[in-house]
């Protein structure tokens, strides 16, 4: 069978994602160190190649390079997830120009299918290249491969090798994949974790092309039925199907350390609430309910230890499964009050759901129902996915946020607040 009527699986990834979102409104930074902190400031998680050139490395503790990003004059900015998430939405909607088949890995990666696809699949590739480049400003690199693990595989090299790829490599060509392989340590595969890559050593596996030849049965009853899967898709035989989507998750967590210490009950109700939104929209993207939440905080009883060594914790149960954000709100202040201790010092809050179950299907109890209020629900989401997050929110979540993260560096929200939107003078 001719090969371009194959099923062609190719995973596009933006370089520096979070960098590259923000230069986009800055040309002025295109040639110059740039890192973005995670929350808090606390650490590096994204660095332009200038900035890694300079040894500051990712999830490097922003304290311990302090002085490099001084001493180089590396412009750094706090994380603004809402840009981010915005760019994402761009950056697919420009795929899908290009390619039917298009699924979202993750906020920087897609995953992208070319079926009964008769033109030059490289050249394509570089046409979707240079389009994002044009129209969004963001630098990819492509992988193309027959199966995901491939795919995945083709990328990290590609951004490896920039200049010598061009940021597009194919790993349909056997000799090319082979000699790719042989490249690739066995940690740096999809999948594998640093624990596996450790086992896999052990057992004289040490790059993808030794596992590639491994002995996938033997793999299999050692390690599990995803290890096997894993070496066939090294040999090009796809087990993962386009389609596969992540499964609903069991547990939903949100929570975030303070910018500053806490002793407020209003500020730490504040502060749950807001997390139990977040989690709420959560299940309701992936069509669930849950039938409990757990409130945890991190405390110190006295204001003069060095440790917040004080975790106390509530669990409150609901009497049916909900995803009402109203009814987590009022289940989050019921269970403050349990915990909380005038005087105590507080670092961190959070929120998990826990008992989670498919909405579909899911009926009431007659004798014990909650006022669940879906319609609310849909049309609280709705306005907030126009108009952008807690446009429409719960009085609870309160307007000060004395409890927010700290953020010393956070750029305009270009995309999503009139205010914020760039004016170009004629």
């Amino acid at each position: 069978m001719d090969s371009k009527l194959d099923k062609i699986y190719a995973l596009c990834d933006v370089n520096s994602f979070y960098v590259s979102c923000e230069r986009m409104f800055r040309p002025d930074l295109a040639k110059v160190p740039v890192v973005v902190l995670s929350n808090n400031d606390g650490c590096a998680i994204a660095m332009s190649d200038e900035a890694k050139a300079l040894g500051i490395g990712m999830g490097a503790p922003y304290f311990k390079v302090k002085n490099i990003i001084k001493a180089n004059n590396v412009v750094t900015f706090s994380s603004n997830y809402g840009l981010y998430g915005d760019i994402s939405n761009r950056f697919n909607q420009v795929l899908k120009q290009f390619c039917d088949q298009v699924a979202p890995y993750s906020v920087d990666e897609s995953f992208l299918c070319f079926e009964g696809f008769r033109e030059n699949l490289t050249e394509h590739c570089l046409s979707i290249k240079d389009e994002l480049y044009r129209t969004l400003s963001l630098p990819v690199c492509i992988g193309l491969a027959p199966t995901k693990t491939l795919a995945k595989v083709a990328n990290h090299y590609a951004k490896k090798h920039k200049q010598s790829t061009n940021g597009i490599i194919d790993l349909c060509c056997p000799q090319q994949r082979q000699w790719v392989l042989k490249q690739i340590p066995v940690r740096k595969i999809w999948g594998i974790g640093s624990q596996l890559a450790k086992k896999l050593t052990y057992q004289g596996i040490h790059t993808a092309w030794d596992l590639h030849n491994a002995d996938f049965k033997v793999l299999q009853r050692m390690f599990s039925v995803n290890m096997e899967r894993m070496v066939l898709e090294l040999r090009g035989q796809a087990c993962l199907s386009f389609e596969d989507a992540p499964q609903p998750k069991k547990s939903i967590l949100n929570s975030r350390s303070f910018g500053q210490q806490i002793t407020a009950y209003n500020d730490l109700k504040e502060a749950l609430s807001y997390h139990a939104t977040r989690c709420c929209e959560k299940l309701r993207n992936q069509n669930s309910m849950a039938s409990s939440i757990s409130l945890f905080l991190y405390a110190k009883i006295n204001s003069n230890d060095h440790h917040y060594n004080h975790h106390p914790q509530v669990t409150v149960r609901f009497p049916e499964a909900t995803d009402d954000t109203g009814l987590l709100v009022q289940a989050v202040e019921k269970g403050l009050k349990k915990i909380y201790q005038k005087g105590t010092v507080y670092k961190k809050a959070g929120v998990m759901l826990n008992g989670i179950k498919d909405k579909q299907g899911h009926q009431s109890d007659l004798f014990t129902s909650l006022p669940q209020r879906p319609e609310l629900m849909q049309s609280l989401d709705s306005i907030n996915a126009r108009f952008g997050k807690d446009v429409a929110k719960f009085a609870s979540l309160g307007f000060h946020k004395n409890w927010a993260m700290r953020a010393n560096s956070f750029s305009a929200h270009y995309t999503s607040r009139w205010q914020d939107i760039l004016q170009i003078s004629t």
